[in-house]
């Protein structure tokens, strides 16, 4: 799961101006509705609906990775000062939840273009890279792999889990262990009982000291990074240590020696951690192979109940995860040109009159485009897409009766594919006979360049509109005019 961790802290501390209805009034001097989106589509929808008739906000910086989205606190201002805020509604955009229950929404309309369309899980096809979970306790690696890392990959502040585990906020957790694991709930609550036990009740990290809390009094002192240390278990999987060695003498309370565990192989912000720690050696650390003690810590913004979720939620083979890019589908946007299109005329019934001879040319346009892409279909000698990338288009192929291969499913962040999956990839290009090789816009296209240099096949871009480069939103460029574009590149993947 691609879950952005937010410390809310910081968004309960702004300071925003309310009226007494809890929401900050609307400057109408402009006669204009304020509305947010997002990301790129429904911001080009909006904008093809009611022109300048609002005042309309993208939040996703041109040229920015939606998946990797992080808000400021400007973002979250913008948003408590809309009127009609849209967002996507998928894993990407976990951090939305966490604002709407942080302001008050009463008086804002509040639109998740998933609930629009009929949503489809992502998939995993044949031969494609699964995602890489950054705590999978089961992650494939070799020593080559290993990178060295720097104290900020665990900057910020930190709460123990143990408190929780005592006061009976845990048991959920225990229970979910036991439902697949050979204990009993009451035994795995005695086996994490030792393993998580520390009066260390908070840890605060920067990029080169450590502050830990005991009842609330801080000890700090100054880390350096001292490598890593690698252990292999019986069946060959690795596990990887961070060392970091406090400077001088300590004060009393902070270790002499840290290692970090968070099942992390490089350099990432990690979500959570387990602490080795000891005054004698790293070489006392590094010799207990299979501890039974490890603290273990998780960011200090997150409720209880939320640090429940999230220990539960690492079985990811139970969660069901929608893909997001409902737009790729002309059909799907149609539908929610639609929806905000009523939604508009509700909002600013002044206006709606336009709004509704806008949508109406819009969507004869949408429709062009949906019998250009059938008609190309009809007539290709192939169906079958080869994505060197991500494949955001499952709306798009299922719309279409298109198949297709890619080295990654739509939302996964992961870049470097396996050694299997490019040959895979390299084989089923050779074998059908692929012209064209696809990446998808903000790509490195590192996956596409060496499927086309094994292959000979054309490299093309297939822009799925998730966002656009600085250069092309400045130009004017729409959802509609890069769509039209795809047309020519399938052709000549197609024919």
């Amino acid at each position: 799961m691609k879950r952005i961790i937010l410390f809310m802290g910081v968004f309960l501390s702004l300071s925003i101006s309310v009226t007494a209805g809890g929401r900050r009034a609307i400057d109408k001097a402009d006669g204009k509705i304020n509305v947010v989106a997002t990301i790129f589509p429904p911001y080009d929808f909006v904008r093809e609906i009611a022109g300048d008739k609002v005042n309309l906000t993208m939040l996703l910086p041109a040229g920015a990775e939606s998946h990797s989205f992080e808000p400021t606190p400007q973002d979250i201002i913008r948003i408590q000062n809309a009127d009609v805020f849209i967002y996507v509604g998928g894993e990407s955009d976990v951090w939305v939840d966490r604002i709407l229950e942080s302001i008050d929404t009463s008086r804002m309309s509040v639109v998740s273009l998933m609930d629009y369309v009929e949503v489809v899980e992502e998939e995993i096809v044949e031969g494609m890279q699964e995602e890489e979970e950054g705590h999978s306790h089961e992650e494939s690696f070799s020593i080559e792999d290993v990178e060295d890392r720097a104290l900020t990959d665990w900057a910020g502040d930190w709460q123990s889990v143990y408190p929780y585990l005592l006061d009976g906020t845990l048991e959920p957790v225990m229970e979910h262990k036991a439902e697949s694991g050979e204990k009993t709930a009451a035994e795995y609550y005695e086996q994490y009982k030792s393993a998580y036990i520390t009066d260390i009740d908070r840890v605060s990290i920067s990029a080169g000291a450590m502050t830990f809390y005991r009842n609330g009094v801080p000890t700090r002192a100054q880390y350096a990074y001292r490598g890593t240390g690698v252990i292999t278990e019986d069946d060959g999987s690795l596990w990887v240590r961070y060392k970091f060695e406090a400077a001088g003498t300590p004060p009393k309370g902070a270790p002499k020696y840290i290692m970090f565990s968070d099942h992390l192989h490089a350099p990432a912000k990690t979500e959570h951690f387990h602490i080795y720690a000891s005054d004698t050696s790293f070489d006392v650390l590094m010799a207990d192979v299979n501890p039974t003690h490890y603290p273990t810590y998780y960011p200090a913004a997150l409720t209880k109940n939320e640090i429940v979720e999230e220990m539960v939620g690492h079985d990811h083979e139970e969660e069901v995860e929608y893909d997001e890019h409902v737009w790729t589908s002309p059909k799907n946007a149609k539908l929610i040109v639609r929806k905000l299109a009523d939604l508009l005329k509700q909002r600013d019934g002044y206006n709606a009159a336009l709004y509704e001879s806008n949508t109406v040319s819009y969507l004869a346009k949408l429709d062009e485009l949906d019998s250009a892409f059938r008609d190309l279909v009809r007539g290709a000698k192939r169906r079958t897409m080869i994505f060197g990338d991500r494949f955001p288009f499952r709306y798009f192929a299922d719309a279409y009766g298109l198949s297709y291969f890619a080295a990654f499913p739509g939302c996964s962040t992961e870049t470097e594919a396996s050694a299997a999956t490019i040959a895979f990839l390299i084989n089923k290009i050779r074998g059908e006979r692929i012209p064209v090789v696809f990446h998808i816009e903000l790509s490195n296209e590192k996956i596409a360049d060496i499927l086309c240099e094994e292959t000979g096949a054309k490299k093309l871009l297939l822009h799925a509109v998730h966002n656009v480069s600085k250069r092309d939103f400045d130009g004017g460029l729409t959802y509609y005019s890069l769509m039209s574009r795809n047309i020519q590149s399938l052709k000549e993947a197609l024919y």
